[in-house]
């Protein structure tokens, strides 16, 4: 009887338990992925709008993508910054005057807010603070600050999809390669007052650009454009025929009411042509380009000086398709100098707004009447760990001429007989722990080469900087 029940039972709870197990099942919600959280080294460059597609965003994605009217493609995004950086200098003249060592710790905090309303409007709005102590003989201009505005700026879309236009105004980062580049040597960032458009027609990719040079100041919210920095400019690239790579071309003009070099300080009006050549072809890396800069210079009390000048740049490399995916490459760099001081020409090549540490991490020398090599290698044990080693061979262009800091302080007067200035091994390390969390450290050893050893310069320059940054 008993035996007969159970095979009563399970006659009936099977085919339920088979029914069940074929039944459609609604699928499993997907939590979005941390994939989704593109954090770029521009803020601005973000787009949240996808994640309109994807329901019960968790945090922090809930803080990217708060939709405001999901209809009309209304919403904000919401991020910040935390910088903790060092930077160390160990006889920071080289022995020259026996100037002390420091350390120099930097905080930087910022938050931004990024308003969608629509497909053709945008409003950005960043705020930031800066806190620095330690450096000698004293801060540099960027390194402190109260509560300002970093950048706020609204765009502008308009045209088809296919020929789309953006107009940009207000202050705002600028990075267009070796010309004008963000600087975070400093606590804050290098910005610009004014308008920016960007576009394509007829294949090419179009940029202007219309701006003043932002004023760092030490106050709260009195930050300003810099009536006496302003730059123009025009850029331009299109696809070559061999794929993978582009031409691009830029023009501007810079007026700059400081300019100093040996021949004198003054108002400069500068304007520059330049041509570039830039790719990845088959594990092959080029960018290479060559300007060349005319205007004038008018010193107080001297005659004015016509602008001739030129300079050059060229990096590639080749990443092998091995373990660590080893990339060997090589730098070679030119900037005109004035060989002939008491001419009425200047024959210094000056880029308008550089990356500072594009030399090296050490940010020492400015890209004036300096010529350099440096090899160097870079190594990826894994997709989110890199590290570069290499030597920058650093000479100056013309004796007749001086060298720079990137204050345009000079560091050799011209003179003397030698052109070798110095020998800067180097190392760097970055780690994307991940997201949200980025590791950094350099070091640069600095040996006088026989130019700065005539001065008496003859002591070791060490370098050690470490920072970590968390963004949201």
């Amino acid at each position: 009887m008993r035996s007969a029940m159970l095979a009563a039972a399970a006659a009936t709870v099977v085919p339920y338990a088979a029914a069940a197990q074929d039944a459609p099942r609604p699928p499993a919600p997907v939590p979005p992925k941390i994939v989704d959280f593109p954090i770029k080294p521009l803020r601005s460059d973000e787009d949240y709008a996808r994640l309109a597609r994807q329901e019960d965003l968790r945090f922090p994605l809930s803080l990217k993508y708060v939709p405001l009217d999901r209809d009309a493609g209304v919403f904000a995004s919401f991020g910040g910054e935390y910088r903790l950086k060092s930077d160390s200098y160990f006889h920071p003249d080289f022995g020259r005057r026996n100037a002390a060592g420091f350390t120099s710790i930097q905080q930087r905090f910022l938050l931004h807010t990024d308003l969608h309303l629509g497909r053709d409007v945008r409003l950005f709005v960043q705020f930031g603070a800066g806190s620095e102590s330690g450096r000698l003989p004293g801060p540099r201009a960027g390194d402190r600050g109260d509560p300002d505005l970093a950048q706020a700026f609204v765009d502008i879309g308009f045209g088809p999809p296919a020929r789309r236009w953006r107009l940009r105004i207000g202050r705002q980062e600028v990075a267009l390669g070796r010309y004008v580049a963000i600087r975070e040597t400093t606590n804050f960032r290098r910005t610009f007052d004014g308008v920016r458009i960007d576009g394509t027609a007829a294949g090419f990719n179009l940029i202007g650009l219309a701006a003043r040079v932002t004023r760092n100041k030490t106050g709260a919210f009195d930050d300003d454009g810099d009536p006496g920095d302003h730059i123009y400019l025009l850029q331009a690239d299109h696809a070559l025929p061999l794929k993978g790579l582009r031409l691009g071309m830029t023009a501007y003009q810079r007026v700059n009411r400081q300019a100093a070099y040996s021949a004198g300080q003054g108002r400069e009006r500068r304007r520059s042509f330049g041509v570039r050549v830039f790719g990845v072809r088959n594990g092959w890396d080029v960018d290479g380009q060559i300007s060349y800069q005319f205007g004038r210079l008018a010193p107080a009390g001297q005659p004015s000086l016509t602008i001739s000048a030129w300079g050059g740049a060229l990096e590639g490399g080749y990443t092998l398709a091995a373990k660590w995916k080893p990339r060997l490459a090589f730098r070679a760099d030119i900037a005109g100098g004035d060989a002939h001081p008491n001419d009425a020409r200047l024959n210094t090549f000056d880029l308008p707004y550089p990356n500072l540490s594009y030399l090296t991490d050490a940010a020492l020398f400015a890209p004036r009447n300096v010529r350099d090599i440096q090899p160097f290698v870079t190594v990826s044990p894994t997709a989110r760990f890199s590290l570069t080693a290499g030597a920058q061979l650093l000479w100056r262009t013309t004796t007749a001429d001086g060298v720079y800091s990137p204050a345009n302080i000079q560091i050799l007067r011209p003179g003397g007989m030698a052109h070798y200035v110095a020998t800067q091994p180097y190392a760097r390390v970055t780690w994307h722990m991940n997201h949200f969390v980025d590791l950094q450290a350099a070091v640069v050893h600095a040996v006088p080469g026989k130019a700065l050893e005539d001065l008496q310069a003859r002591k070791t320059l060490d370098y050690a900087a470490a920072s970590a940054s968390v963004r949201f």
